[in-house]
C-alpha cells in the first residue's frame, strides 16, 4: 500500500510541475499558444517525374523564344530579399501559387502541346505544400512577391510570357527551397 501511495503522489508531483511548466512558458509568451510549425518540405521524388519536369522545361524553352524582354527576371535571388533561409519553400509556394492562378491557368489553351502537363504537375506540387505556412509575420514575404506580381501586371502580355518562360527556374527555385 505504502508503494502505490508513492508512486500516485510521484504521479501527482510530475503532473503538477508539468502543468507549472506550461504556465510558465505561456505566461512568457503573455498567454498565447505556441502555433505548430508545418514545415515547407517537398520530397526529391515530387520533382523527379521525368516526363513532367522534361516538359515543363521544354515549355520553358519553348516560350522564352517568344519573350522579347530580357532586362527583367522574375524569379531570382530578389524574392529572398530580407527573408530568413528557413522560409523560402514558404516564399517559393507563394510564388508557385500566384504561377499557377493568375499566369498559368488563364493561359493554359496556349504553349500546347506541354501546357497541361505542366500545369497538372504544378497543381500537384502546390497541393504537397498547401500546409506549408510560416510562423509570425510574413508581411516581409508579401511584399516580395507582390513585387513579381506588380512586375508581371505591369508588362501585361509580356509579362505573362515571361513568367511561362521561367517556369523552368520556378521549377529548380522550389527545389533548392524545399528539398
Amino acid at each position: 500500500m505504502a508503494t502505490l501511495q508513492k508512486s500516485v503522489n510521484f504521479s501527482l508531483l510530475g503532473t503538477l510541475a508539468a502543468s507549472c511548466l506550461l504556465l510558465v512558458a505561456l505566461s512568457v509568451q503573455g498567454g498565447a499558444a505556441v502555433p505548430i510549425r508545418s514545415y515547407c518540405r517537398l520530397n526529391e521524388s515530387d520533382l523527379q517525374v521525368s516526363y513532367s519536369t522534361n516538359y515543363t522545361f521544354k515549355m520553358a524553352e519553348e516560350v522564352s523564344l517568344v519573350d522579347n524582354n530580357t532586362d527583367v527576371c522574375l524569379i531570382g535571388k530578389q524574392l529572398y530579399h530580407g527573408v530568413n533561409m528557413n522560409e523560402h519553400c514558404y516564399v517559393m509556394k507563394q510564388v508557385l501559387n500566384f504561377t499557377l492562378e493568375e499566369v498559368l491557368l488563364p493561359e493554359s489553351e496556349r504553349f500546347p502541346p506541354y501546357m497541361q502537363q505542366v500545369v497538372s504537375f504544378l497543381k500537384n506540387l502546390s497541393k504537397k505544400l498547401s500546409q506549408c505556412h510560416i510562423e509570425g509575420d510574413d508581411q516581409h514575404i508579401h511584399r516580395n512577391v507582390q513585387k513579381l506580381k506588380d512586375t508581371v501586371k505591369e508588362l501585361g502580355e509580356s509579362g505573362k510570357i515571361k513568367a511561362i518562360g521561367e517556369v523552368n527556374l520556378l521549377l529548380l527555385y522550389l527545389r533548392d527551397a524545399c528539398i
